[in-house]
């Protein structure tokens, strides 16, 4: 086993960054509940979140449910890129290192630093997260620990704008024994499934012993289990390797469904969220499938190989709605998960199409990326 990291790790975890962006930029709709989509909610405020209001919720549904007191707007891509360049300008002139983890997370060590300037950490979270919001204008959670994968964990557990220290064991692990297994990241739905009988909480699954985990379960839950008991293990990018798939699946357990809309609003999270990656890694691809499981179960999908590479999102959301259409819905089916996989993919280095696309195929590019890093 790895030993304990002695390292001291702050997450910095903007809090529903691209509706604080708009209320940075929009003074005038501060107190007014505001949510950020076009097609589904990737923002929303936390007066919309306390209604059960989540990213990939349909925006109808939010429609739905809410009031005409609240604002839908779409999002500004450029204008969160600035605001997010800005903030980790300012984070990287504080701390001894920073890893940016998205647009709107970063990692920075701060190790030592209470006896550099004689002051505990949580007073320091607490002066970080003012300075922050009255230098950059967003408001900022925290969570301290010795592993990334915790510090991201305790970074979620009093926002908005609050601040979470891990240096007491019997503290840490009474937070643990009360937090749900689907609390921790890269534990999918599927995984849950399998650990069911095994446990209910993090502090189940950290309590497994160190050879079940490492003979049973495999390398990326030995990880998730090492990280959980304090030794360093995972980094969080792709090493400079590129996938030769990208799939992305959720499941509807507990709640299966034979409603094609709901069927197809999942989906759709699934497809973007597979974009998202595929831009990330800079691919393009020329194949995607579609795959469904039902209650039992039973496994079945559909597949189409496109014209030409591509990773613009409205091309590829359009040749999933078309294999959608064509699949048969049975009111006797009830659907226990779906998802989606890219394959055949290639670098995203611009190609001519035809002798009038070289132009509007390198906007397409550069827009998709500048789209998914605010997306992520």
């Amino acid at each position: 086993m790895l030993p304990p990291s002695k390292q001291i790790r702050w997450l910095v975890d903007c809090d529903s960054f691209f509706a604080s962006c708009e209320l940075l930029l929009r003074p005038e709709l501060v107190w007014r509940p505001v949510c950020i989509g076009w097609d589904i909610v990737i923002a929303a405020t936390y007066d919309l979140k306390a209604l059960g209001i989540r990213i990939g919720t349909p925006v109808w549904e939010v429609k739905k449910l809410v009031g005409e007191e609240t604002v839908f707007l779409p999002p500004r891509i450029s204008e969160y890129q600035k605001i997010s360049t800005k903030l980790m300008d300012y984070l990287r002139s504080k701390a001894i290192g920073i890893q940016i983890f998205s647009i709107d997370e970063a990692f920075v060590e701060f190790t030592g630093y209470d006896k550099v300037f004689g002051m505990e950490y949580e007073k320091m979270m607490h002066l970080l997260k003012r300075d922050v919001l009255k230098e950059i204008g967003i408001p900022v959670s925290i969570g301290l620990a010795p592993t990334k994968l915790l510090a991201k964990m305790f970074a979620g557990i009093n926002k908005p704008y609050g601040v979470y220290v891990w240096l007491d064991e019997q503290k840490r692990h009474q937070t643990l024994a009360t937090m749900p297994i689907k609390k921790i990241p890269f534990i999918w739905s599927r995984t849950q499934e399998r650990l069911e009988d095994l446990c209910e909480t993090a502090m189940d699954f950290m309590r497994l012993p160190y050879e079940q985990v490492r003979q049973e379960m495999g390398k990326s839950w030995l990880k998730i289990w090492l990280e959980l008991n304090g030794s360093h293990a995972m980094t969080f990018g792709r090493g400079g390797k590129n996938p030769k798939s990208i799939w992305r699946s959720r499941s509807f357990n507990p709640h299966f469904t034979c409603d094609k809309q709901v069927v197809w609003d999942r989906l759709l999270t699934n497809i973007e969220r597979a974009v998202e990656e595929l831009v990330h890694c800079e691919l393009k691809t020329q194949s995607l499938s579609l795959w469904f499981r039902d209650k039992g179960f039973r496994r079945f999908g559909t597949k189409k190989r496109l014209p030409h590479p591509t990773q613009d999102r409205s091309e590829l959301i359009k040749h999933c709605r078309e294999l959608f259409e064509k699949m048969h819905f049975s009111p006797e089916i009830l659907y226990r998960s779906t998802g989606v996989s890219f394959t055949e993919l290639t670098p995203s280095a611009v190609f001519q199409n035809s002798l009038f696309a070289t132009d509007a195929e390198r906007k397409r590019v550069k827009l998709n990326k500048v789209w998914q890093k605010v997306k992520k």
